[in-house]
């Protein structure tokens, strides 16, 4: 029944700041701080509509980063911001993550065991490790460039360079593809850390022009077709109305 989940879940509905550590990131709000005075100096050139390269790179399209430096710099500063403006995420939108993250973990129990190794990449504030950790997946944690303040459940990460050995992990999940430096070294780190009939769980994203993506795309299909190129084995494929779900499996 994951009673702990449920329970958890109205309570961060309920309340707008949340709880526990997601209460404390809101005492990170700058009241002082004006965005377009105070934003990072990368944020001048990287936008919405601002930033991306002149040509696309077969059916996507990348942004015209100068290096690899500017591109952690950039990614960095999504969190960073969120902090200053609105200490993180509210209540309620915690709330509706958990919801969409347990569709996709509550899963799981047919694949994998309890005593798992699951990393999720790019994770920022924690939600979908706490999820996994609520279903008693307690072997999952997360990495993200910036996780934000004293996160116990993420650490600083870079999903396109792992730390982890080869063939060490149970499951890699991750939502943030369109967020990767390009999606071909994003996918191959996973295939390299994935234990062999290990899996992914990944989260494609079907709306993007975001001002922190790194990478767009305006049909699913290339993404699959392209994340097919690595993990061959698709177990389960689920549409919703912004994502694409799948859990595939190293053969």
């Amino acid at each position: 029944m994951h009673i702990k989940f449920w329970w958890k879940t109205l309570l961060y509905h309920f309340l707008p700041r949340g709880i526990g550590y997601y209460k404390k990131l809101h005492n990170y709000i700058d009241d002082s701080y004006v965005h377009d005075r105070d934003k990072h100096p990368v944020r001048q050139k990287h936008h919405v509509k601002s930033g991306w390269k002149a040509e696309e790179n077969g059916e996507f399209k990348y942004r015209d980063y100068q290096s690899y430096e500017e591109y952690r710099t950039h990614q960095i500063q999504k969190f960073s911001e969120m902090l200053k403006i609105q200490g993180g995420f509210s209540g309620q939108e915690i709330s509706r993550y958990r919801l969409k993250f347990y569709k996709r973990f509550s899963q799981l129990d047919k694949y994998l065991p309890k005593t798992a190794s699951i990393l999720c990449a790019g994770a920022r504030q924690g939600t979908e490790v706490e999820v996994f950790h609520d279903l008693g997946f307690k072997q999952a944690y997360g990495i993200d460039l910036n996780p934000g303040p004293d996160n116990k459940l993420v650490r600083v990460g870079d999903f396109m360079r792992l730390e982890n050995e080869s063939n060490s992990l149970d499951l890699v999940y991750s939502n943030c593809l369109d967020h990767a430096f390009n999606l071909d070294g994003f996918f191959s780190e996973q295939f390299r850390v994935v234990k062999p009939s290990g899996y992914v769980l990944l989260d494609i994203g079907l709306t993007g022009g975001g001002a922190f993506e790194a990478v767009e795309w305006d049909s699913e299909l290339p993404v699959i077709l392209k994340i097919l190129q690595y993990f061959k084995k698709i177990i389960r494929v689920e549409r919703e109305t912004a994502w694409i779900w799948l859990l595939l499996q190293k053969s």
